[in-house]
C-alpha cells in the first residue's frame, strides 16, 4: 500500500473545516515530512496546524478495530457500504478524519473517526 501524495493531501483536505476558524484552505508543510508518511498541514488562514498519517498499512496492522469500521461506512454517493482509507488527520484532541475511498464507485470523502475520541 502506498503512502497518498502530499498533493492529493491538500487537494482533499479542502472536503473538511478547520477546527479553528472554520474555513477550508490547508497546505501541507513539506519540511515536517517524516520517513514514516507523518508530517504535519496548517491552516493557510490562520495557520493552525495538526498532524497527517498517510502510511495506513501500518495503522490498520496496529489497530485491529479499524479494518471492521471501515467495512461499516456507507458511501454518501451510492450508499454502498465498505472503503478503503487513504490517510487520516488528527484535526483537534476530540477529532480524527479518515479520508477514504468507496470501494464500490470509487467517491473518495471524509469520514469522522468513532474509535479515536480522545476525551
Amino acid at each position: 500500500m502506498a503512502h497518498t501524495s502530499l498533493e492529493v493531501v491538500e487537494k482533499r483536505l479542502a472536503s473538511v473545516q478547520c477546527a479553528i476558524c472554520k474555513t477550508n484552505t490547508f497546505g501541507v508543510d513539506r519540511r515536517t515530512l517524516q520517513p514514516d508518511g507523518e508530517c504535519r498541514a496548517v491552516c493557510l488562514k490562520c495557520r493552525y496546524n495538526f498532524p497527517v498519517y498517510t502510511d495506513m498499512e501500518f495503522y490498520l496492522r496496529t489497530q485491529p478495530d479499524v479494518p471492521y469500521r471501515l467495512k461499516e461506512i456507507s458511501c454518501p454517493s451510492c450508499q454502498h457500504r465498505g472503503v478503503s482509507l487513504d490517510f487520516r488527520i488528527t484535526m483537534s484532541v476530540r477529532e480524527a478524519i479518515y479520508f477514504v475511498t468507496c470501494s464500490a464507485c470509487k467517491t473518495q470523502f471524509p469520514e469522522r473517526s468513532s474509535l479515536e475520541a480522545f476525551e
